[in-house]
């Protein structure tokens, strides 16, 4: 079992930290506004006063109505951020390196809703370390190397793998520059306990530092090098091998 979590290349955002983030708040803003309204509702049974009463009507009606709007402002924000980051939120290990993604944020162009992802690549060949603190932020990871920071439209962030297990972006200035060079890229809250993401790290490192290194391509290993033809006379008798060591006749 734990081998098998070692073997996993892709982990998902975790997105679970939306749901308890909604469900913080709520609480947090909720039950203040239910004792407020609990408390006008008593004091209109208990002294019951037209103008007093209709204050705390008021009351009430602007605790209600702030309530409905802040619940409803909050599950949408919730349920966006949710969405957003299960989409573009993940972390790939590839043949030769680290591939972090993770939503950017987005706006309004002429009308067309634009994301905005960062997209952080670490190659093996210029990776240093991965390290966390398990006891004060387990949540948290950290990556030393040639990190490979990229900040631009999601559309324009999209890779593929090539035979040689390189990456190799769609859009082609990107294969040649266009980011920016980091020490070090930390995750936060983003894969929830990031034990078995490390884990996953250094085994896949280890793995490609254990691939023996590939030889130089010579052609002379693929084609057959073409023996010259020896030339033969029509005469069969100057063809047999001769014993003869007197060169003077």
């Amino acid at each position: 079992m734990e081998e098998e979590r070692k073997k996993r290349a892709y982990y998902h955002a975790d997105i679970t930290v939306y749901e308890r983030a909604l469900r913080h708040a709520l609480i947090v803003v909720l039950f203040p506004l239910s004792a407020v309204c609990i408390f006008c509702t008593v004091n209109i049974v208990l002294h019951y006063n037209l103008g007093f009463t209709k204050l705390l009507l008021y009351i009430i009606a602007g605790s209600v109505l702030f309530g409905m709007i802040f619940t409803f402002s909050a599950v949408y924000i919730a349920e966006k951020k949710k969405r957003r980051h299960a989409k573009f939120t993940y972390f790939d290990i590839l043949p030769q390196g680290l591939m972090f993604s993770e939503y950017a944020g987005e706006f309004i162009r002429y009308g067309d809703r634009i994301i905005l992802r960062r997209l952080y690549y670490i190659p093996f060949s210029e990776f240093e370390s991965v390290s966390r603190d398990p006891k004060k932020t387990p949540r948290e990871l950290t990556i030393k190397g040639g990190v490979r920071e990229y900040f631009f439209e999601t559309d324009r962030l999209g890779y593929h793998v090539n035979e040689d297990g390189n990456i190799v972006f769609d859009t082609a200035v990107l294969n040649i520059g266009m980011y920016m060079l980091l020490p070090e890229v930390t995750i936060k809250k983003r894969f929830g306990n990031t034990k078995a993401l490390e884990q996953s790290i250094l085994y896949y490192k280890e793995r490609f530092d254990s691939v023996p290194e590939k030889k130089p391509f010579n052609i002379a290993d693929f084609v057959p090098v073409r023996r010259k033809r020896r030339l033969h006379t029509s005469n069969a008798a100057l063809e047999k091998p001769s014993f003869s060591r007197d060169w003077k006749k």
